[in-house]
């Protein structure tokens, strides 16, 4: 069965305390995110490990029985070769990166050509869907981290601004008479948009490619509602206007707590942070 080391670490530290906030202290990490990783172990192996109660938690006997073989493992593990030079950082490790696939076009390939340069053995898996979901499934512990747009607010992740992007209103640079509007209707920044615009075309083209979006821009079939990296990712020449409704994204770096406390984790990290820069 496949388990986590970052969830058996936590429940060898936790099986020492009569607290989950004294075991949170010691891990540095908040209360709900440990509570979840113990959580997940226990489903992973079928069976609970502690008992809860308002004066703590204790170990039960399937508790004690894990904890030897928990010990026992991650002495094994620390026995193995982790010396930290070039080319063995990851050490066979996976780490499993998503975004958006627009946001992925102008992030992932700097990463990546960071990562070639501190860590040649990095091994990497790409997941692309919508930020919300990206963020869900990060919190889910499916995925390690994410580029996140406009991530919300929850106490179980860490989110770090990296930079902003402009959504707004495009049209091919040759003036034209467009009755159209070429947008995702479902993005909460569309419907911002749109709720602002107060002479806008009433005919709408629904789309979640923002690839699309910008080629029928350009052929001068409507007005599109596209975010400022889009555009310059696309090559084409449209023309922004500056004083029609906009929306500002945040560009975030989405992760759990538990997530950066070994090299191959940091260096990724770093290198999606520089991947803005």
């Amino acid at each position: 069965m496949k388990y986590r080391i970052n969830d058996v670490k936590n429940f060898v530290e936790t099986s020492s305390c009569s607290t989950i906030v004294q075991s949170s202290q010691r891990l540095e990490i908040s209360q709900p995110a440990l509570s979840e990783s113990l959580k997940r172990l226990e489903m992973d192996l079928g069976c609970i490990l502690f008992y809860r109660s308002r004066s703590g938690i204790q170990l039960t006997p399937s508790g004690k029985l894990f904890l030897r073989k928990a010990q026992n493992a991650l002495r094994a593990f620390h026995e193995l070769d982790m010396t930290l030079e070039s080319g063995n950082i990851f050490s066979g490790r996976t780490i499993v990166i998503g975004c958006h696939p627009t946001v992925a076009q102008y992030s992932i390939p700097k990463a990546l050509s960071y990562l070639k340069t501190k860590a040649p053995d990095y091994k990497i898996e790409l997941r692309h869907d919508l930020s919300r979901n990206i963020q869900a499934e990060i919190q889910r512990g499916n995925i390690d981290i994410g580029m996140v747009i406009n991530p919300a607010e929850v106490p179980d992740l860490v989110i770090q601004k990296l930079d902003i992007d402009i959504v707004g209103i495009w049209s091919p640079k040759t003036s034209e008479e467009l009755d159209t509007v070429i947008c995702n209707p479902n993005l909460f920044q569309t419907q911002s948009i749109l709720k602002k615009w107060k002479e806008k075309p009433q005919k709408i083209i629904s789309t979640d490619s923002l690839e699309l979006i910008c080629r029928l821009v350009n052929e001068k079939i409507g007005f599109g509602i596209l975010p400022e990296r889009a555009v310059r990712l696309s090559g084409f020449s449209l023309r922004h206007f500056a004083t029609l409704p906009s929306y500002k994204d945040e560009i975030c770096l989405v992760y759990r707590p538990e997530f950066g406390k070994v090299p191959a984790e940091k260096v990724t990290a770093e290198a999606l942070r520089k991947s803005m820069t």
